[in-house]
């Protein structure tokens, strides 16, 4: 796994302003390569000209064409999520535009609306088809600032374009190889003792008049042995420089070994992300429940770091429970937009905290910290968790639908069954001949398209009726009224609770 190390860098004036004249050649190159590539010239072909142009070695030349390459692919995953996204909010303003009175003013504004986002879901189409991938290389909120100077705290345009510049000219990627020394041509590390590195950075061509390398010292408070490690190992070490509001620093990145391995005994742990805690559900080897844990992690409301301090938190929780057990960890395949409409569907409350549920976050701090752990991590395909969840294993063991969505998780792992049951009311004959070599997520698809019709033609709230689960309010040793029998759970950050019987 590639893990990254940051340091603020110890800068000389003499320095500052060298680093920065780099990240200005940088900055502008990148632009000129983009134009070029948008403009359908081979990176290859025009690499000699680009470079006497630039002044840029062929190493910084690659590094370029790599960086605008790599932006390129992630704005047209980007655009194509987008698309996706506008296609089905059109779909809902216009079910919902079907149902207001002709003539009421709430009618006008939601078609103004639905005009914006049609006009929206068009142009992207057209830029889509014509292959167009458009970057504002500074910000498009940076660079609209301009017409509003007031506004946005500018005393004149004098002001506001040394900002505009200096975010075009805010960093420097370098990569490196481990066929290179010290695992990187453009910037080579030398260890100086209790985490401190000398940095010697390669500067452009164009640069040669005033210096041809730049040297500068860092100290890495983490990763400072795994970065020695990485120089005696000869491995590829890559470096980018960015500046922000108190400075330049430098970020380091190589490749790790995975922690020792975990002895695992059977079963899983199935991990169901939600807008206000983390669900684990404990199998064992057969796929029978065995532990259901709730981790409390509400990031509605807080800032970035308290955001990424809460979200820690509640990692280390969830990598201490998979130390206990020794069980590899189960997750959903990273898909937003799936898991953001299967939360809208459960309730205002829920939709409040999309906002600020950093699921990527997670998922990455997850894995990260499991592999420093030795602990196996497994994506499954999150399709239809909830409703199968909700309908074969809620009410049977007494568990919240979180809960139950994430034992499904757990069980998709083993590819132990997901065939609805006739005697819990999942069917009521068996299928036809014809429709029996069909997925049996088919079957869950319908099931979930038929209760949304029922909600929506019954006129009440789209939100999913309330799963099997602790009522709201029931304190320590409390059972759960709306199950017969159900199962007590403890009110704290992380509450367990224990299932039995067979759950295959």
């Amino acid at each position: 796994m590639t893990r990254t190390y940051q340091s603020r860098p110890v800068l000389s004036p003499e320095g500052e302003a060298l680093l920065g004249q780099y990240a200005a050649i940088h900055g502008q190159a990148e632009r000129a390569l983009f134009a070029a590539l948008a403009a359908g010239a081979n990176p290859g072909t025009i690499k000699p000209t680009f470079m006497v142009l630039h002044g840029l070695t062929a190493r910084q030349y690659n590094a370029l064409a790599a960086a605008v390459k790599g932006k390129v692919r992630s704005l047209q995953e980007i655009q194509k999520a987008r698309i996706t996204d506008l296609t089905r909010r059109i779909e809902g303003l216009e079910a919902r535009l079907s149902k207001l009175p002709k003539g009421s003013n709430k009618r006008h504004q939601k078609a103004r609306r639905l005009g914006i986002l049609q006009q929206r879901h068009a142009d992207l189409l057209a830029d889509r088809t014509a292959g167009r991938i458009r970057i504002c290389f500074g910000s498009r909120k940076l660079f609209r600032a301009q017409f509003a100077l007031a506004a946005n705290g500018y005393a004149d345009h004098a002001a506001w374009l040394k900002d505009w510049r200096e975010a075009r000219a805010d960093e420097v990627f370098i990569p490196g190889s481990k066929d290179e020394t010290a695992g990187c041509q453009g910037c080579q590390m030398t260890p100086l003792g209790d985490g401190r590195f000398a940095l010697k950075l390669r500067l452009p061509n164009q640069m040669a008049e005033h210096a041809k390398f730049l040297t500068l010292e860092a100290t890495f408070p983490h990763g400072a042995n795994r970065l020695e490690a990485a120089l005696a190992g000869e491995q590829a070490l890559s470096y980018r420089f960015l500046r922000d509001e108190k400075g330049w620093r430098v970020f380091a990145s190589t490749a790790v070994e995975a922690g020792g391995a975990m002895q695992a005994v059977a079963g899983a742990l199935g991990l169901d992300l939600n807008a206000d805690h983390l669900a684990l559900a404990e199998t064992d080897g057969d796929g029978n429940l065995v532990t259901i844990h709730r981790i409390d992690l509400i990031t509605y409301g807080c800032s970035t770091g308290q955001a990424k301090a809460r979200i820690g938190d509640a990692i280390k929780q969830v990598i201490g429970i998979a130390q206990e057990v020794r069980k590899p960890l189960v997750t959903e395949a990273l898909d937003f937009t799936r898991k953001k409409r299967e939360m809208k569907d459960s309730g205002v409350r829920y939709a409040r905290m999309l906002s600020s549920l950093s699921y990527a976050r997670i998922l990455e701090n997850l894995k990260a910290r499991a592999f420093d752990a030795g602990i196996p991590v497994h994506e499954v395909n999150p399709a239809f968790t909830s409703i199968i969840g909700r309908s074969k294993f809620a009410q049977r063991y007494g568990i919240s639908l979180h809960g139950s969505a994430a034992l499904v998780i757990t069980r998709r792992a083993f590819r132990f069954s997901e065939r609805p049951n006739p005697s819990r009311g999942h069917g009521t004959s068996p299928a036809p001949v014809r429709k029996r070599g069909e997925h049996v997520w088919s079957f869950w698809g319908k099931t979930l398209r038929r209760e949304r019709r029922l909600q929506r033609t019954s006129g009440r709230s789209r939100a999913i009726p309330p799963a099997t689960g602790p009522a709201k309010g029931t304190g320590a040793g409390g059972t759960n009224p709306g199950v017969p029998g159900g199962i007590p759970e403890r009110e704290s950050a992380t509450s367990t609770v224990r299932g039995a019987s067979n759950g295959k």
